[in-house]
């Protein structure tokens, strides 16, 4: 759940408005951080979320608004952009990593730079940390590898993601950096994004086990990426002959044009039809593991209560 806040207009985590389980704030907590009040702020957005939940909104009501409204932050379209990816960045990191000092700080840097964008962010969490002034120290050293490294892990594999056979290009650590502190070849494969994001910090080994559950749909969500590449590769060869005919006669309309215009219709559909399919198999295989991995870790919480 992102939300937007009222003095930043950045898109944020619902984590960045939450005061206790229950209540939620107008302006999001690095603003507050400004020194500025949920009670000078209005919005609806934010008002109509707690309402629906059901919780206690901080914020100026609505028909209190004042006109005109009060100032927000100046940032371009692409400095919010960049922030926001930043913010969503740091939440990311390790929770071990993330003392409150180390929050503290990053805070009182982004602000700094909010308020004077001196730099443009590189999209690099540690370089941009750096350019900040933050501490990165022990963050990023255990999961370092070199170009080559990556290069030579691509290669081994064929560019083939190890857990579905669709094409991958992640570099993926079998068991997290987070967990193991293992860079060494054998902690390494090759993923396909999907299956990088949906593995995340999971053990390895019980991935692997609850993939292999689904084997039948694996062959189908590499079937399917097939298909759609070839689909859109005929798309654009159809979509380049019409603008070389366009080109060529000078004409808006003719039989050939329109001919091939319902060509690309045609296949337009067909490529619709099977992305649907593909993102409901893609779907079902989200679902069927994130729930073995949430009972998994349910199980893990109740065995260490019990340990004590």
């Amino acid at each position: 759940m992102h939300l937007r806040c009222a003095y930043c207009q950045l898109d944020l985590n619902l984590q960045h408005f939450q005061v206790g389980t229950t209540v939620v704030t107008s302006v999001c907590d690095l603003c507050q951080k400004r020194g500025l009040q949920p009670a000078s702020f209005s919005n609806q957005q934010i008002s109509y979320f707690a309402a629906a939940r059901q919780w206690t909104f901080l914020g100026l009501p609505q028909e209190l608004q004042m006109t005109p409204m009060p100032a927000t932050l100046q940032l371009t379209r692409e400095q919010r952009k960049s922030c926001m990816s930043l913010i969503n960045s740091f939440d990311a990191l390790p929770a071990d990593w993330q003392t409150v000092d180390r929050r503290q700080q990053f805070y009182a840097e982004l602000i700094h730079w909010q308020d004077q964008p001196s730099f443009i962010f590189t999209g690099n969490l540690p370089t941009d940390l750096s350019k900040l002034g933050c501490d990165t120290t022990g963050l990023f050293d255990k999961n370092t590898l070199s170009y080559t490294t990556r290069a030579r892990v691509r290669e081994f594999y064929h560019y083939q993601c190890q857990y579905c056979g669709r094409y991958g290009d992640s570099v993926d650590h079998k068991n997290p950096v987070t967990l193991s502190n293992d860079n060494s070849w054998e902690n390494l494969t090759l993923s396909c994004r999907e299956c990088n994001r949906l593995k995340g910090d999971m053990p390895y080994d019980l991935f692997v086990r609850w993939n292999q559950e689904l084997s039948i749909l694996l062959p189908q969500l590499v079937h399917s990426e097939q298909t759609l590449q070839r689909l859109t590769t005929q798309q654009q060869h159809l979509q380049n002959q019409l603008a070389a005919q366009r080109h060529l006669t000078g004409a808006v309309t003719s039989p050939r044009l329109n001919a091939l215009r319902q060509e690309i219709k045609l296949v337009q559909g067909l490529r619709d039809g099977e992305d649907s399919d593909y993102q409901k198999l893609i779907q079902l295989r989200h679902d069927y593991i994130i729930s073995k991995f949430r009972v998994w870790q349910l199980r893990q919480s109740l065995e260490a209560e019990e340990e004590k």
